[in-house]
Order: structure tokens, then sequence, then C-alpha cells
């Protein structure tokens, strides 16, 4: 930790000494599912497209040792979030503790919050004689809040890779970042952070519920595991990538925090393939965006004893689909993603024996009036429950013959919002939105099908129904540099 503030102090130092630092360039705008910024000042943008809604403004860069140029950026955002949450009732609070009569005494949790969020990057960059550039990426995260932390924070590497790129014939990345087929994505578009998993789950508490509320996130990441990627240039209008992962883990080391796991034993996903395929075009006044991506692993294959497990869950798969089309200030677009995986991040959990596929799919629309972005989305999400067994701890099942294995309704999540955001400055957006979430059937933890052992699935209860609903609104004010 002081070794990297010492650094990045450094940095920021010699940044500010340097006579190159007080020439102010143009801001730039960093192009849909990333690569080299592009010059110009930068317009609000809707989200989705790999940009996060927001301009991103550039920062005086240094020379480094043998002619490479350090450059820092990131973003901070303050949001404050008002939440009607049927789980945070307390009711729900006592069935989740397991609590009855006069032990049921939990209340419910407060509706209003503050939260802070920032990114600091470092981009290093360097340039052969041949052409060929080089460098690496470093972005730090501070909002990976711990039990430890007295001030509700931590620092970790996000994402920490480097690149090599050839002329014409593309990059080559390695290290912790995206998998080819997050960072190739089309997605439905929506203003600055309103979207299927956009804000509105920072405010949300899933302790004693499987997976993360929202079930309409993109294709995986790959969670920043260790792994290599390669994205094509573009020929006429398309792109490609590919990457590989051998294990779900994090490279720089080979234990996990506060587990008996470690990389290489096999208790989670691993040799993760990643693809897609993207095509940007414009003809006249309108933008054409489309994309395929696909992922494939294989499950996990032991347990965290070192048994092989049996029956194992099925082999991970995943595949997205999307469009977006902009004209005269209109853009509207969808994605539709499925395959055999359970919980969000499409295709990070394996689906237990017995399981049928998931499914989801979002349609977004957005309007942009000079400086502002209106947006609005809906989306539908369907995750197998499988089955449980009657007469046993598992009141999910309800009353019937002991021993009786019964399907479970799927597990149903549908969620709409509306946004706005304001470009007040370069790099200074304000943004408010309100989604509205009902998430039907929830587990307490991954589904499994009682006909291959055990009790099978058990449902939560909020406030004694088995759906959950959800209202956020929040409003914030985000700074890209």
């Amino acid at each position: 930790m002081r070794k990297i503030l010492l650094g990045t102090t450094a940095v920021v130092g010699a940044a500010l000494l340097a006579p190159g630092a007080f020439a102010q360039p143009a801001a730039t705008q960093v192009p849909a599912g990333g690569g080299a910024p592009t010059a110009g000042q930068a317009p609000l943008v809707p989200s989705g497209a790999g940009t996060g809604g927001v301009a991103v403004q550039p920062t005086p860069s240094i020379a480094g040792a043998g002619g490479l140029t350090v450059r820092l950026g990131g973003y901070f955002a303050f949001t404050g979030g008002y939440v009607q949450d049927d789980w945070d009732r307390g009711r729900s609070r006592n069935f989740q503790n397991g609590t009855t009569g006069a032990a049921a005494n939990a209340n419910g949790r407060a509706r209003t919050d503050f939260r802070n969020d920032m990114e600091l990057n470092i981009f290093i960059d360097g340039r052969a004689s041949n052409g060929m550039t080089y460098g690496a990426v470093f972005e730090l995260q501070m909002d990976n809040a711990t039990a430890g932390a007295g001030d509700g924070t931590t620092v970790s590497f996000d994402e920490m890779y480097g690149f090599i790129t050839l002329p014409n014939l593309g990059t080559l990345r390695f290290g912790q970042e995206d998998s080819a087929a997050s960072l190739l994505q089309v997605r439905a578009p929506a203003s600055a952070a309103l979207g299927g998993d956009g804000e509105w789950d920072e405010f949300i508490v899933q302790s004693g519920l499987f997976s993360s509320p929202y079930l309409l996130a993109g294709i995986n990441d790959g969670s920043d595991a260790t792994k290599i990627i390669y994205l094509s240039p573009q020929f006429a209008g398309f792109d490609f990538g590919v990457s590989y992962a051998p294990n779900a883990f994090e490279g720089e080391r080979t234990d996990i925090a506060n587990s008996t796991s470690a990389q290489r034993d096999q208790t989670n996903i691993q040799n993760e393939v990643s693809l897609a395929v993207r095509y940007r075009g414009t003809f006249g006044a309108i933008g054409v965006q489309a994309g395929v991506g696909a992922m494939f692993a294989e499950a996990p294959e032991l347990n965290t004893a070192g048994a092989l497990i049996n029956p194992r869950a099925q082999s991970v798969t995943a595949y997205t689909i999307g469009a977006q089309i902009t004209a005269y200030g209109f853009g509207f677009g969808a994605e539709y993603t499925w395959g055999q995986y359970n919980g969000s991040g499409p295709g990070r959990a394996a689906l237990a024996a017995g399981l049928d596929d998931s499914q989801h799919y979002i349609i977004g629309a957005t309007y942009t009036m000079g400086p502002v972005v209106f947006g609005g989305i809906f989306g539908q999400a369907m995750q197998s429950n499988g089955a449980c067994r009657v007469g046993t701890a598992n009141a999910s099942c309800g009353a019937g013959v002991a021993g009786t294995i019964r399907d479970l309704d799927d597990r149903t999540q549908t969620t709409w919002g509306v946004g706005v955001a304001y470009n007040l400055a370069p790099g200074l957006v304000l943004f408010a939105l309100y989604n509205n979430v009902n998430d039907e059937n929830v587990p307490t933890a991954a589904p499994t099908n009682a006909r291959y052992g055990g009790n099978g699935t058990t449902l939560a209860s909020f406030n004694g129904s088995n759906t959950r609903t959800i209202n956020v609104g929040v409003a914030g004010i985000r700074l890209a540099f």
C-alpha cells in the first residue's frame, strides 16, 4: 500500500512540474468496447456501449524510463439513494435469522443512504520504431468495503494487464482484464448509471440470498481472472476477439484469502474460452452496432477437500447477441443472453445437475438533447430453481406426501427504469434514475434438484411472500478525469 501511494504521488508531482502539464489538450472520447481515444470535445453518450455513459478527459503525461509515458485517469462518484425493498422489512429479516415468536424482534432497515465510488487508473504507453505500441494498465478500485476497514474502503487492483499492439495485426493483452466477449459485447442503450445492472444494485442488501440481486447483467467479464486476450483490428466495420483463462482467479496469488481453496484446486470454473464478433458502421446520419459473443468453461471438478463432485455440475456456456441503432438524437437497442449458468454475470456459476438453462433480454432507448440524455430500459430474466423434496426441512415444498419430488417455479426477475444525465462540464456529469424490480421465487442458496440428492432448492420469504419487490431512486454526480 505504502509503495503504491508513494509511486502515485511521485507521478502526480512530476506531472505538475513538467512544462507540458500546463497545456490542456482537447477532450477525448473512449470508443465503444475500448480502444484508443479519439480527439475532440467529448459529448455525454448513452451507457451500455462500453463507456459507462461518461465523457473521459485526458490527464497530462510524463516521460518514463525508456521513453515510456505515464498517464493518470479514473473517476470519482457520489450518489444518494432512496430504497423500498421487501428484504429490508423486519419480517423478512426474521425469516433470514430463523427467529420466531418473542425472539423475532428484528426491525426494518433505513431507507436512505449515501455512497462513494472511485477508481484510479495508471496508463503506461510506449512506441517502438517499427510502429509497435506497448504498455500496461493498472486500475485501482476503492469501493470494496470490508469489515476490517475502519473507513469502509480498501484499495485493490480491479484490473492489471500489459498489452502489445502491432500495426494491422491487432492487440494482445495479458493479465487481469475483461474477457473478449465482455469487451466487444453490444448492449441495450441507457442513460448514465441506468441499466439492468446499473447503480440501483449498489444500495441493495443481498445477505442470505443467492447471487447478486441483478440477473440482467451483460455476459460475464471473466471476473478479471488472469488471462490472455487477442483483439483484432477493424476490417470493413468488423472486429473480433478471443480470450483464455485457465481458472477463475487472479494470478498474483496462489491462495484465496480466508479460504481453503487454492487457484489450481479445481473448485471453480476453469479453462474459460471467450470470443466475440462485432460490427460498427455509419450510414449517413444513422449509426449501427451489432455483435455476438459466447463463452465456454468446465464446471468445478473437486470440492474443497479435493474429492470428486458427484454429480458434477453442467459445463458452463453463455451466448449473447445485441444491436443498437442511433439517428437524429434517438437511440434504440436490445440484447438477449442465454446458456447453461445461473446467478448474475452470465457464465460465472455452473448449473447443478438437472437444472434448465437461463436467459434474459433487455430493450433500451435514449434521446439526446444537447448535453442531456434521457433513457429508459425494460428487461426480464428467468432461471431454473430445480426441484425440492416434500416432508423435509425445506418449507418451500409445502404440504404433501413425504419424499415426493416437486418442481419449483423458475426464478423470474422483471426490471424497468428511467433516467436522465446532464453533462454539466467536461468530465462532470449529474445523473438521476429510478428502477423497479420484481424478483419472484428467489433461492437462499445456489439452486439444486432434489432428484440428484438432498432436499433441493429453498426459497426465501419476503414479508410473507416469495416475491421480492424493490424500488430504488438514485441521484449523483460523477467526475471523470
